[in-house]
């Protein structure tokens, strides 16, 4: 299928400022998801979106949350000589020295995840992996010193994919 190359209006300031990430994201493990049925994606002019992830019985997404106005996305790509290489990547900060960052960190670091943003204002979930593309827990920094007792944590991958609205739910295991 051949894209028609969008015309990309301005915006105003609304629309481009920073700290939109809601302190809460949510995550559910890549092993978790049902793969036997996948979500509608629909990616055209109008609309970006994803239908909800199927997980597998008992399964539900667990909530994350960073300290406030820490979370920051980023997606870079550059082109290389046979193709382009592209990093995404979610950053935030968990404060506090607790025995649940603890048990993340120790059990979580490297597994494969799908993750989803509430943006501040709008309260839209936007799911920032999909099917078979998931991010990895790849990185954290903590600290416990004169300034803050603090972790940041790093989701990555290295898909062309960009991120696109959710219209699942992100609830919690029962």
């Amino acid at each position: 299928m051949i894209q028609v190359i969008p015309n990309i209006a301005a915006v105003g300031d609304q629309e481009s400022q920073g700290k939109r990430i809601y302190n809460k994201i949510y995550i559910v493990l890549d092993d978790d998801v049902d793969y036997n049925t996948l979500p509608e994606i629909t990616v055209s002019e109008e609309a970006r979106t994803c239908a909800a992830l199927t997980l597998k019985d008992g399964k539900g997404w667990a909530e994350i949350n960073f300290a406030k106005n820490t979370a920051g996305r980023t997606s870079e790509g550059s082109q290389g000589d046979i193709t382009t290489a592209v990093t995404n990547t979610l950053t935030g900060t968990v404060g506090g020295h607790r025995t649940e960052v603890d048990n993340f960190l120790e059990n979580f670091v490297g597994r494969a995840v799908h993750v989803v943003e509430v943006d501040r204002f709008t309260q839209k979930k936007y799911i920032l992996t999909r099917p078979y593309s998931p991010m990895y827990i790849s990185a954290f920094s903590g600290r416990k010193n004169a300034d803050n007792t603090s972790t940041d944590i790093t989701f990555s991958n290295e898909s062309f994919f960009q991120p696109l609205e959710y219209l699942g739910s992100v609830t919690n295991a029962e």
